[in-house]
């Protein structure tokens, strides 16, 4: 094997290696990042492909062809499920396994069996040509809508159309038998071909590490502002959404309305049932709430069984009417919960509008707080709104 051969894949080895051990690192950070734990797989899996081919003497070896060819076709199976599994479009094991197991039996029989060279890398260079091209427009098609990451994804499909031309071009010359053997001379295609996929795995590895630290960063920025029960945002979030809102309320002198709501009898339920009947009754209380209200207001679970509600720009009749569909439609959803045996489950709801531009939040906050106890105290089940 001449130098610059043992020298790129010497580099391959080195670069695929590198990429394993950062992905797998960000992987186990979170539990969730189970594309990232399939990208370590499929990179560590590449890494020992290139491995073999620096010890390949000038004799073809057909063992060692063979265990090269299978970790280069199980590295690039890993690389697609996990991307697939990262964009939350999960292939499903029958289909990874075919994938794998009809490309591993056709090598098997042309190294072995029938060791016909041009035919064999014809096979896998068409199998790599459609795996890397399903890995592109995954990429490309299902990136998150997060500007950042949806850039990142697609600047990485690009990437692995490059990666899929000049699989093309070595398919194409494999097919005309014009590919030297690995060992014994360096043809043109051959070199082009194997610095394509250095700067491939050189290239796509930070930016897989970058997708992968992005969710990450996501997923911690969601934990912090939002309630892992209801998927409300909590207190933390809540309020920095109503900030901007406030800000813009005041300087355009636009209604502002808080609704505090509270589950009746809520602590009775629980002793009676259970708390997991009782998660069931917040998880319901939270999906109402999420998709009754505008995408302009905010909501939250403000503690416990209790929620908060902000409308921006809307009328108060019109907030009234918000509230008394959020309490009709609750119990509706809970008495199809069967674990309540169609025992009633009520919203109380207590409602305040600024009294003046600019008011702070905390001033209208405490009056719908008070709306909120006359409602309890007047009956449980009804809106009330804050008046003198």
């Amino acid at each position: 094997m001449v130098f610059h051969d043992i020298t790129l894949m010497f580099a391959l080895t080195l670069a695929a290696l590198i990429g394993a051990v950062m992905i797998a690192a960000i992987g186990k950070m979170s539990e969730s990042a189970l594309g990232a734990r399939m990208w370590a797989l499929g990179y560590s899996c590449l890494a020992i492909a290139y491995a073999i081919n620096v010890f390949v003497s000038s004799e073809w070896n057909p063992v060692r062809g063979f265990t090269y060819n299978t970790m280069l076709i199980a590295g690039h199976t890993w690389l697609l499920a996990g991307t697939w599994q990262f964009m939350n479009k999960p292939l499903p094991t029958r289909t990874i396994s075919l994938l794998f197991i009809s490309i591993f039996v056709s090598t098997l029989i042309f190294t072995f069996l029938i060791p016909i060279r041009d035919v064999r890398l014809v096979t896998i260079g068409v199998w790599l040509i459609i795996v890397r091209t399903s890995f592109a427009y995954c990429l490309w098609q299902y990136a998150n809508n997060n500007r950042y990451e949806r850039t990142i994804s697609r600047v990485a499909a690009c990437l692995v159309l490059i990666e899929v031309l000049a699989t093309i071009i070595y398919t194409t010359n494999g097919a005309l038998g014009e590919l030297p053997l690995i060992g014994k001379q360096s043809g043109t295609v051959a070199v082009i071909t194997w610095l394509g996929a250095l700067i491939g795995i050189m290239v796509g590895a930070p930016i897989l590490m970058l997708l992968s630290t992005s969710r990450f960063i996501a997923e911690l920025d969601k934990a912090a502002h939002h309630d892992p029960l209801t998927g409300l945002y909590n207190r933390r979030g809540f309020f920095y959404v109503i900030r901007p809102l406030l800000t813009i309320g005041a300087r355009q002198h636009n209604n502002i309305h808080v609704l505090m709501i509270d589950i009746d009898n809520f602590k009775q339920l629980n002793d009676a049932h259970g708390h997991l009947i009782g998660d069931h009754v917040l998880e319901v209380a939270g999906k109402v709430l999420s998709t009754t209200v505008r995408e302009s207001d905010a909501v939250a679970r403000w503690g416990g069984e209790e929620f908060c509600v902000l409308t921006y720009a809307m009328h108060t009749d019109h907030t009234i009417e918000l509230a008394e569909r959020i309490r009709k439609l609750f119990t509706e959803k809970c008495s199809l919960l069967p674990e309540l045996h169609h025992e009633k489950v009520t919203f109380s709801i207590g409602i305040s509008i600024n009294c003046k531009y600019g008011e702070p939040f905390d001033d209208i906050q405490t009056r719908a707080d008070k709306a909120l106890y006359t409602a309890k105290e007047t009956g449980r089940n009804k809106t009330m709104l804050y008046s003198e």
